[in-house]
């Protein structure tokens, strides 16, 4: 029964919040350069970039073109630097960490094989078309 409860009130409680000691979702806003492999039947690889925006206690990675992938902070919440969330109903895993400069490198598997790595880059690259 206990079980069932704390099922119940993982399933219905929305985004965690930040853990104690990691950084809240406006750390990660910028640009990134995404390196790595699409999922699904046909994997192609990947090498773009992406904007990453906070919204609420989440935060977006949005490319040029696809689903935009939305992530939060936990549910694990041993592990401090989990995100966790979906992109176009697939499952996502990422790990973040920084560099030297204090920017966050994100490492991310998605549920069907699609994995990458997002790098920081500087602040006045665009995104897209530049």
């Amino acid at each position: 029964m206990r079980r069932r409860l704390a099922l119940a009130l993982v399933l219905v409680a929305g985004p965690a919040l930040a853990k104690p000691g990691t950084p809240g979702p406006a750390y990660f806003t910028g640009s990134y350069e995404r390196v790595g492999r699409t999922g699904g039947a046909t994997p192609q690889l990947l090498s773009d970039r992406v904007t990453i925006t906070p919204e609420g206690q989440a935060v977006v990675i949005a490319g040029c073109s696809g689903a935009a992938l939305t992530m939060s902070f936990g549910p694990a919440f041993e592990i401090v630097n989990l995100m966790t969330g979906a992109q176009a109903g697939v499952a996502a895993d990422c790990l973040f960490h920084n560099n030297g400069y204090n920017r966050p490198i994100l490492t991310c598997r998605l549920e069907d094989g699609g994995a990458f790595t997002l790098w920081p880059l500087p602040a006045a690259t665009p995104a897209c078309g530049g």
